[in-house]
């Protein structure tokens, strides 16, 4: 059964450590102050990965608890490590106690990388260097786009308005690009060691020729299309260029990291869902679909080798402001 509801107490613990007082250190008390300095110092060992709230697991079993989860590349014995890059077994906000826990998640890095079809939501799109997954195709305006990130489309916001979007994507096309749109609607992304990017997504407006070659529907989702919140326990479907038809689970609606895009540097993302591993390099752009309701509620940006993350569809609307339409 899905849980949406988080304790008070775990999102001040989080917040403590990767939000703005975390910026701001000095804001706090001594002892608040101290804690947070050195808990976001072990962000500097490259084998933290993230952070965020998830059902604490004890002897490889879900204890059904929930803490406030530090995910890592390798988990590492407590004897192999210095006394400074421990993870404290509990934190304090706001004068109450949360446990915290470690997951290993392996290397995460976002996804972009054969399938030819009509223009249809699942399928290898890109620029002229990137390939990714065309996630669906919206509208915003009078005018009809397609939807992935951005680093499948816009070079992680470094494209230009006009660049040329191929389908399928350039490691798909046997050495003939098919444009099939431009670059229209680039976001920056916000550099640096601090949690400030919530979506890695981007629009190309789709060229007049193939307006009557469009397929709108969405794997596993029901029309008319609508939206909802991811919480966890849910169950979700998707459609990716590389893995094709999979399924996985929601486990953290919270999850927080800092990955490295080529060119851009170090990206912080807010707020992120990360799930069981449902997805392979070439499948970022993907949509997400909760297998119960039907409704759209991610797209899919990055993963490891145990681990698949997507933006909150509420959160890419936001930003891009466009609507789903089925035709």
């Amino acid at each position: 059964m899905a849980k949406s509801d988080t304790p008070k107490e775990l999102l001040d613990a989080l917040e403590l450590v990767t939000g703005e007082k975390a910026a701001r250190p000095e804001s706090l008390g001594l002892v608040a102050a101290t804690q947070v300095r050195r808990v976001r110092s072990i962000f500097e060992d490259p084998n933290i990965v993230g952070i965020g709230i998830a059902q604490k697991i004890t002897e490889n079993k879900n204890t059904g608890e929930l803490s406030v989860c530090f995910y890592v590349e390798k988990k590492l014995a407590r004897s192999r490590m210095k006394g400074h890059k421990l993870i404290p077994p509990v934190l304090s906000a706001d004068r109450k106690a949360v446990f915290t826990d470690v997951q290993a998640i392996g290397k995460v890095r976002p996804q972009v990388n054969k399938q030819k079809s009509p223009l249809l939501s699942g399928y290898s799109i890109g620029n002229l260097t990137d390939t990714g997954t065309l996630g669906a195709i919206v509208r915003k305006g009078k005018k009809l786009y397609v939807l992935s990130n951005s680093h499948v489309l816009a070079k992680s916001g470094l494209g230009k308005v006009g660049d040329k979007i191929v389908f399928p994507g350039e490691s798909d096309n046997s050495g003939r690009d098919q444009v099939v749109a431009e670059l229209s609607n680039i976001l920056k992304f916000q550099a640096g060691d601090d949690f400030l990017n919530r979506v890695d997504a981007a629009l190309a407006e789709i060229d007049e020729d193939f307006l009557d070659n469009i397929d709108f529907s969405i794997r596993g989702a029901a029309t008319p299309f609508a939206t909802s919140k991811p919480v966890r326990g849910m169950k979700i479907v998707t459609r990716g260029r590389t893995s094709g038809d999979t399924e996985g689970e929601v486990q953290d609606v919270h999850f927080r990291i800092i990955l490295p895009y080529p060119g851009v540097g170090k990206i912080g993302f807010l707020d992120q869902v990360k799930c069981t591993h449902y997805s392979k390099p070439g499948d970022s752009g993907a949509i997400i679909v909760d297998k119960g309701s039907k409704k759209i509620v991610g797209l899919h940006f990055a993963g490891s080798s145990t681990a698949s993350i997507f933006n909150p569809i509420a959160e890419v609307i936001k930003a891009l402001k466009f609507r789903f339409v089925q035709k």
